[in-house]
């Protein structure tokens, strides 16, 4: 028989938190912590950190963790995790607060918002949606206020990482937004409800990096890289029907920014 690679695996490993995503390493996260261990770094920097969840995990063990993904949102949950400082009652205030708002019709609705018409996720304009539109109502007028509220760069990512992780509870979705279900997922007619992240403490001063691999290593001092890089491809001379890696999360991103692109096609990607 051959020897196991883990055989003192433990899988009492840190709880991570992140949304559906095609790229998740939560199954795996114990064999890499484990192998990580037997190296004994101290510090340690996630290439494609995607979620943020073994990024999560490293620091909650102690690690100072480098965190960088080209994905703004990626950004935005490093941020959230990494490098937040701020107590759960300081955000639970706001995120009430943004839980009462009233619902209301606007950019995201208009073009992500559907009825629920039986159990179709069709529109009149025949086009399928992720969220049912009593959820994009609340989305529209939560990521409006969320603008005005007089918050810095990592309270604000700790905000907007509530803010798609309810959304993440609530699609009718695979996990991507490359296109959508049918029919309305299950989930879907259950009301949009945020809450305060799984926030932790660290007593380390984590980095939080958002650029081209390439470019970024350059500057990286770490004693282990853990590279996963995203599957599919975003070569861009890649044939225009496939779909690049980038657009399987543009909502994401649309939703950080807020900057109401111009979109096209069936599932309204950016352009």
């Amino acid at each position: 028989m051959t020897p196991s690679m883990f055989p003192d695996l433990i899988f009492n490993f840190p709880e991570t938190e992140g949304v559906k995503y095609a790229g998740s390493k939560l199954k795996l996260l114990p064999y890499i912590l484990q192998l990580a261990h037997k190296v004994k770094p101290k510090t340690v920097f996630d290439g494609f950190a995607g979620t943020t969840r073994v990024s999560q995990a490293f620091a909650q063990l102690g690690y100072k963790v480098i965190s960088n993904d080209i994905a703004v949102w990626s950004k935005i949950f490093g941020l959230c995790y990494l490098k937040n400082r701020g107590d759960r009652k300081f955000y639970q205030e706001i995120i009430d607060q943004l839980n009462f708002l009233p619902e209301k019709d606007g950019w995201f609705t208009e073009n992500y918002g559907g009825l629920p018409n039986g159990k179709s996720s069709s529109e009149n304009d025949g086009f399928k949606k992720p969220w049912q539109i009593h959820n994009t109502r609340k989305l529209d007028a939560i990521r409006e206020e969320i603008d005005k509220l007089n918050l810095d760069e990592i309270e604000k990512a700790v905000v907007l990482t509530s803010l798609i992780l309810a959304l993440d509870r609530v699609d009718s979705t695979l996990g991507h937004f490359s296109s959508y279900l049918n029919e309305w997922s299950p989930r879907s007619f259950n009301r949009m409800k945020l809450k305060v992240p799984r926030l932790f403490e660290s007593e380390k001063e984590h980095e939080v990096l958002s650029g081209d691999i390439f470019k970024t290593i350059e500057k990286v001092d770490a004693d282990l890289a853990y590279f996963d890089p995203p599957y599919g491809s975003n070569n861009e001379k890649m044939p225009p029907s496939r779909v690049r890696y980038a657009a399987y999360y543009h909502l994401w991103t649309t939703i950080i920014l807020n900057d109401k692109p111009k979109v096209f096609g069936k599932a309204k990607r950016r352009t």
